[in-house]
């Protein structure tokens, strides 16, 4: 399999694990047990076992034998919770009258830029090659973005942190962010071997001089980076311990306060200008040091059970039904959580 279809066939990968197919009443699939109904949407068996399986195969790449089978059968309690989940939140996002058909061809040609491919329906012809039908792959896409505006809109604008909770709990939970010294760094890479060697200093250029004149990083990373892989992150790199950068980089950022973008650098790859995220010192950092990150901390701990309740409220204003055998654990947590109500 070439660099192309590898880089395809992970991103296929990425989409089908993180949703569930869609239900349809097509002629193939009215002969399929129905799972469960979720309002005017179904969850078939040969939906159900292909989760499983993805599931399976998943967790293989960790683990085997008795410890794979103990993983799968713990694992699997939440499947069909998590395809329930799904439906849910896609016919939200249809009552909140979202629309993501533009940020879908965004998404395509994220997939088609790190594949290295002319244009879409070069792409196109490579899903097809995984044995996928392509107007299914875009329409996994298309879950996987309305679950996404769904929860940003109806959950995490809702988890509020503020500067004086993330000082507090940072306060009670000191060793967590504890580190080797290093620096996170962001970066914005024009490649060398994309660009003439006339073409690629004028834009190097052009691109440390918007940065230095206060253009705001993520767009000037959008604009002129050649990294499409980091560039969605803002050019995110990742940390770097003390001592593991080549020296000339680690020379560029030393004197570099967090939030500080370097000068240009040449180097073998063509030029770099580097953002310092986060300077951490050695052992227990200072607050203002890490303050984003406890923020971030936070946020993430009450996501998930601000999500799990959102999800218990959706259940109550739908309907689910589920086939005799099977278990929506997400509804055991919603007649858990009335019988706590109930008792305070």
């Amino acid at each position: 399999m070439g660099k192309k279809s590898l880089v395809v066939a992970a991103a296929i990968v990425a989409i089908l694990t993180a949703g569930a197919a869609p239900s349809r009443l097509d002629a193939a699939r009215i002969v399929d047990r129905i799972v469960a109904r979720v309002n005017n949407e179904i969850v078939t068996q040969r939906q159900y076992d292909q989760q499983m399986a993805d599931l399976r195969t998943s967790l293989a790449r960790d683990y085997s034998g008795a410890e794979l089978e103990t993983k799968v059968r713990e694992q699997s309690k939440n499947l069909l919770r998590d395809m329930i989940d799904q439906d849910l939140m896609v016919q939200k996002a249809k009552d909140l009258d979202i629309s993501v058909e533009t940020d879908i061809v965004k998404r395509l040609d994220e997939i088609r830029e790190q594949s290295h491919l002319n244009n879409l329906e070069d792409l196109q012809k490579e899903v097809e090659k995984q044995g996928l039908v392509w107007e299914d792959f875009k329409d996994q896409i298309r879950r996987q973005l309305l679950m996404r505006e769904v929860i940003g809109r109806e959950v995490s604008s809702r988890v509020v942190i503020t500067h004086e909770d993330a000082r507090k709990y940072f306060q009670t939970h000191q060793q967590e962010f504890a580190s080797p010294p290093g620096v996170h760094l962001a970066e914005i890479l024009i490649a060398a071997d994309k660009h003439k060697p006339d073409e690629l200093e004028k834009r190097a250029k052009d691109a440390v001089a918007e940065v230095k004149a206060g253009q705001k990083w993520e767009e000037v990373v959008k604009k002129y980076s050649d990294d499409s892989e980091n560039s969605k992150q803002g050019g995110d790199v990742g940390f770097f311990k003390q001592g593991t950068l080549a020296p000339a980089i680690e020379q560029a950022v030393a004197k570099l306060d967090s939030g500080e973008v370097s000068d240009l650098l040449q180097t073998k790859y063509g030029y770099q200008i580097f953002k310092v995220l986060e300077r951490r010192s050695a052992g227990i950092p200072k607050f203002e040091e890490v303050a984003e990150r406890v923020m971030y901390v936070m946020q993430d701990q009450k996501m998930q059970p601000a999500l799990r309740q959102y999800l218990v409220t959706l259940r109550k204003e739908s309907y689910v039904y589920l086939a005799p055998g099977y278990l929506d654990t997400g509804a055991e947590l919603s007649t858990e959580t009335e019988l706590a109500q109930k008792g305070q």
